[in-house]
C-alpha cells in the first residue's frame, strides 16, 4: 500500500475501500505481537522490464515509493522489505526472515494483502507455496 498505487502513477481506484480492513489486520497483529512485513516496490531506473511495462513508479527515494500514511509501520514487529520485482521472495531475504521467526520455528501462516492482486500478491503467494518446504 504505497503512494504510487493508492494515489499516484499506478493508482487503483478501489484502493481506499480496503485500507480500513488492512488497518484492522495490522492492529490485530500488533495486539498479538505477530510480525508484519511490508513488502514494497522500490525501483531503480535500471529495472528496465518494469519501467518499459508500467513506466517509472515507486522509484527508490521518492514519495511514490512510501507506504501510505494510514498504514505506516510501527516500531516493534514491523519490517519493511524492499523489492524490485513482482515477488516479495525474489532476492529480498524474506524467506530467511520468515524462517527466523518464533525462536527459529518459522512462520506457518502468511496473510497477504495489497493492490493489483493479479501481479505482486499473486507472484508472492506462488513463491510462498514454492518456498513452503524451506520455510
Amino acid at each position: 500500500m504505497q503512494n504510487d498505487f493508492v494515489k499516484g502513477k499506478l493508482k487503483c481506484e478501489r484502493a481506499t475501500r480496503i485500507i480500513p480492513n488492512i488497518k484492522t489486520l495490522l492492529e490485530r497483529a500488533h495486539a498479538r505481537n505477530i510480525p508484519v512485513f511490508y513488502c514494497t516496490d522500490e525501483h531503480l531506473p535500471l529495472d528496465t522490464y518494469e519501467m518499459k511495462l508500467w513506466g517509472p513508479h515507486a522509484m527508490k527515494g521518492t514519495k511514490g515509493a512510501n507506504i501510505i500514511d494510514e498504514l505506516m509501520p510501527s516500531a516493534g514487529n514491523d519490517y519493511v522489505v524492499s523489492k524490485r520485482t513482482y515477488s516479495a521472495f525474489d532476492g529480498t531475504g524474506l524467506d530467511r526472515a520468515l524462517n527466523g521467526l518464533y525462536d527459529g520455528k518459522g512462520a506457518d501462516t502468511l496473510i497477504i494483502t495489497g493492490l493489483h492482486t493479479n501481479i505482486c500478491d499473486r507472484h508472492t503467494s506462488y513463491d510462498a507455496l514454492r518456498e513452503d518446504s524451506k520455510l
